[in-house]
């Protein structure tokens, strides 16, 4: 507040009286007539005669420091309970891996590097949809991407390489293209992409809620049913998706 006043009294006051002297003198501007009067008028801004603008605008500037002050706090306050809920996320993230695959959360290293080959394999990314497709049938879950089998994070940076854009939205965007490809545009409102860093690694989580409708992955011209059962993803016969989405029904 105090800040606001002073660079308002000292510094927007005697530049005002300046620009008023241009205005009501009808004289053209100029950056050197602009120095000369500003000499000329900077003292005399401070004067008696000129204590009821200065006060006008040393008010208007203690309110402004003031509204400045007030969001400045609040933005540092938000900031910093965004990054205390960043923290406790990591902390879920780390202790979801720590207990490993399960009904709700599954590990895959990468959506299209093959870390066995060494190279970009475009068939891995039927597993992604596959998967999801498995959560959205069932109860949800989470799709950890970067992290192996064992719960071993391995990071996104040779997935980044595979892609155009080599970073988090080329990355997000890829998942959703797989999700709209594979499985449809529908189901990219059920699911929500996060990125953390665990071990200075960037992994990703893919955060699928449940349908409240069948959800097919689209293969060419097969269509599949998968169902999440334990820690794996199955396909069900047509009879057996019969039996499972009436049984659903009845739960």
């Amino acid at each position: 507040m105090l800040l606001g006043a002073g660079i308002f009294y000292f510094l927007v006051h005697p530049f005002t009286m300046v620009l008023y002297w241009f205005e009501f003198s009808h004289t053209p501007f100029s950056f050197t007539l602009f120095q000369e009067v500003l000499k000329e008028r900077f003292l005399a801004s401070f004067s008696f005669d000129m204590q009821g603008m200065g006060g006008l605008l040393t008010l208007l500037g203690g309110l402004l420091g003031m509204a400045s002050g007030l969001f400045w706090i609040n933005l540092r306050r938000k900031n910093k309970l965004i990054g205390t809920q960043q923290r406790l996320l990591v902390r879920d993230i780390e202790a979801l891996i720590q207990a490993g695959e399960n009904e709700m959360v599954e590990f895959k290293s990468s959506i299209r590097y093959d870390y066995n080959r060494k190279t970009t394999n475009r068939e891995l990314e039927l597993v992604i949809a596959k998967t999801i497709v498995g959560f959205m049938n069932a109860k949800g879950g989470k799709l950890m991407l970067g992290v192996d089998d064992d719960g071993n994070i391995l990071g996104l940076e040779k997935d980044f390489k595979t892609l155009k854009h080599k970073n988090r939205d080329g990355y997000e965007r890829e998942i959703f293209r797989i999700i709209a490809t594979l499985i449809g545009q529908e189901a990219c409102f059920k699911n929500h992409v996060f990125f953390y860093y665990l071990e200075e690694k960037e992994v990703c989580v893919v955060d699928v809620e449940t349908s409240t409708v069948p959800v097919f992955l689209k293969n060419g011209t097969d269509t599949t049913f998968f169902v999440r059962t334990g820690n794996a993803t199955y396909p069900l016969t047509v009879k057996e998706t019969v039996e499972y989405l009436e049984l659903q029904k009845t739960n």
